[in-house]
């Protein structure tokens, strides 16, 4: 991989096994290029080290989903630079900017006395106040030769006087200042989980909904990279020519959205309204011209003047197809796609427990023998098994207390070394949940706590008020799938997810916290068994998929 992130004006995207070590080496190739770069312009250009820093403002954007990444990848920046490059500034190297009031000042004060930095990095949303608006204390800039275009015309000159611009660049081989500025490099980690592009089975409603409001990621992707690529006229056709596909195909189905629900039904399909009609004769697909030219143009403008690189452990083709159509990535990208090996670590055991009721917890079956009992067909699970939205205070807190007592158990049977990840509901309070926990005799922390020294410190203070010392035997971090993609948790043993993965991506990546760079590790889901154990079976589909075969518990009979 690294050895393609050296080449100027590639595509790659990369996907391969969690705990690989995707996210280091690229930001260790990034600060390399960033410091040969400033030499560059220091030595064989003769600029002071004042305007090579100038130069290379904002020349590269790092986008993550999540504030916790961004403050992880921060200090490994630090670390990295005060042991390698101990003269250089940090801040005119790199900096980093995410969400919360009480992160923003010190990010706005920071950026204000040393300037844009080489290499940001951040999160959609804190990246998208600094660099958009009246409020804008980034901007980023297009390369020279992009300057000269005349906006003006209509689509076809103007992709005619695009492709002129990059052949007449092409010719010059030397390196100027000039060719050294603008944005030129664009890095998107998790790419599937800043898009979330919707899937083949998303119902119209979500496609709509996609259409009218768009992701933060997108949207910074969109402001910056293809402005200063000169594709942003072609991409705002290309939305255009969608919407009015859309309006077009509402007025001719007469209905506008289909009508479905999670379970998938329609008034098409269903037996009771008597057959479906027959289904009209397949067209060929045929691309819109806007489409088109957007395409042709990415072709050439990302191999001339961006470079993009797009990873995930769980990135599919739908994303890649997406990010295509949209002017992000050319057509023919270097793929580095590890295929052939397991998602998640071969070095982490696999266990699941299933609650049947309050006071029964069982292994989880690979196969379902069992013959089916009338009387708890229409069970629903208990509380555990609805959205937090549709509980009572009362029941919250039963679910809560059931989740919490399966954990405590779990940890004091596993007597597990280094720290624990506890994954939660996305939708439930993880503050709520350390309190029912600490009932249950377990200390648990935000995983915020493991990137944010200030943070910690405050916490550890705390619990010496109340326990007398920090001393333990292991540290608990209380997590959701979103507030821990792509982190790193080096010491992490063990992982409990006491939530229903939404898919076989989702729990290969909240399982991948463990088993990190080889070591081992061990996860541990619960699960409850739902209505005709439907969950159960969830579970089965997910480990088929992920080809994983979990272990039974020893500590449960």
């Amino acid at each position: 991989m690294i050895p393609e992130l050296l080449r100027p004006r590639s595509h790659l995207l990369v996907r391969q096994t969690t705990g690989a070590g995707k996210t280091f080496a690229v930001l260790c190739t990034l600060l390399s290029l960033a410091i040969q770069e400033h030499r560059l312009l220091t030595t064989k250009l003769k600029h002071t080290s004042a305007e090579a820093f100038d130069v290379q403002a904002l020349n590269t954007l790092v986008v993550v989903p999540n504030r916790e990444l961004a403050l992880q990848m921060g200090q490994w920046a630090s670390e990295l630079l005060e042991h390698a490059y101990p003269q250089m500034s940090r801040g005119k190297l790199v900096q980093w900017f995410v969400s919360g009031s009480e992160y923003e000042i010190a990010q706005r004060k920071y950026l204000k006395r040393h300037g844009a930095p080489a290499i940001v990095l951040g999160t959609p949303r804190a990246l998208l106040e600094l660099t958009s608006g009246r409020s804008s204390v980034m901007a980023a800039t297009a390369p020279k030769m992009l300057q000269q275009l005349d906006r003006s015309q209509d689509s076809e000159a103007y992709v005619r006087q695009l492709i002129r611009v990059h052949k007449e660049s092409k010719q010059r081989d030397e390196v100027t200042a000039d060719g050294l500025r603008g944005l030129r490099r664009l890095v998107i980690d998790e790419v599937d989980q800043v898009l979330r592009v919707p899937g083949r089975n998303a119902s119209d409603k979500e496609r709509k909904l996609r259409l009218d409001k768009p992701r933060p990621g997108q949207v910074l992707v969109d402001r910056l990279l293809l402005e200063t690529c000169g594709l942003a006229r072609l991409n705002a056709e290309v939305q255009q020519a969608r919407l009015l596909a859309w309006q077009t195909r509402a007025e001719r189905d007469g209905e506008g959205l289909r009508r479905s629900t999670a379970r998938g039904w329609s008034k098409d399909r269903d037996p009771a309204l008597g057959a479906p009609p027959a289904a009209p004769k397949a067209q060929p697909k045929v691309e819109d011209p806007a489409v088109q030219q957007l395409q042709r143009a990415a072709d050439l403008v990302g191999r001339q003047t961006l470079q993009v690189t797009a990873l995930s452990a769980t990135a599919n083709s739908g994303a890649r197809h997406w990010m295509q159509k949209h002017g992000w990535m050319s057509s023919r990208p270097r793929i580095i796609d590890s295929a052939d090996e397991p998602t998640v670590p071969a070095s982490v055991t696999h266990h699941c427990l299933v609650v049947e009721d309050h006071d029964t917890v069982r292994n989880f079956q690979a196969r379902d023998d069992r013959a089916p009992d009338p009387s708890t067909e229409e069970t629903e699970g208990g509380v555990w098994d609805t959205d937090v939205a549709q509980r009572s205070a009362e029941a919250q807190l039963s679910a809560m207390d059931l989740m919490a007592d399966v954990a405590a158990n779990t940890l004091a049977a596993l007597r597990p070394t280094g720290s624990v990840v506890i994954f939660t509901r996305s939708d439930a309070s993880t503050t709520q949940f350390a309190r029912v926990l600490e009932e249950h005799g377990v200390m648990a922390r935000d995983i915020m706590v493991h990137f944010d020294e200030t943070l910690r410190q405050r916490v550890d203070q705390a619990v010496v008020e109340q326990v007398g010392s920090v001393t333990e035997p292991y540290r608990v971090y209380l997590a959701t799938e979103e507030s821990a993609r792509g982190i790193d948790v080096t010491d992490a043993g063990l992982v409990l997810i006491l939530d229903i993965p939404k898919n076989a991506a989702s729990y290969a990546h909240m399982a991948g916290r463990t088993g990190r760079f080889g070591r081992a590790g061990t996860v541990v889901s619960v699960v409850p068994v739902g209505r005709r154990g439907w969950y159960e079976s969830k579970m089965r589909g997910i480990f088929s998929l992920l080809q994983i075969k979990p272990l039974p518990a020893p500590f449960v009979e």
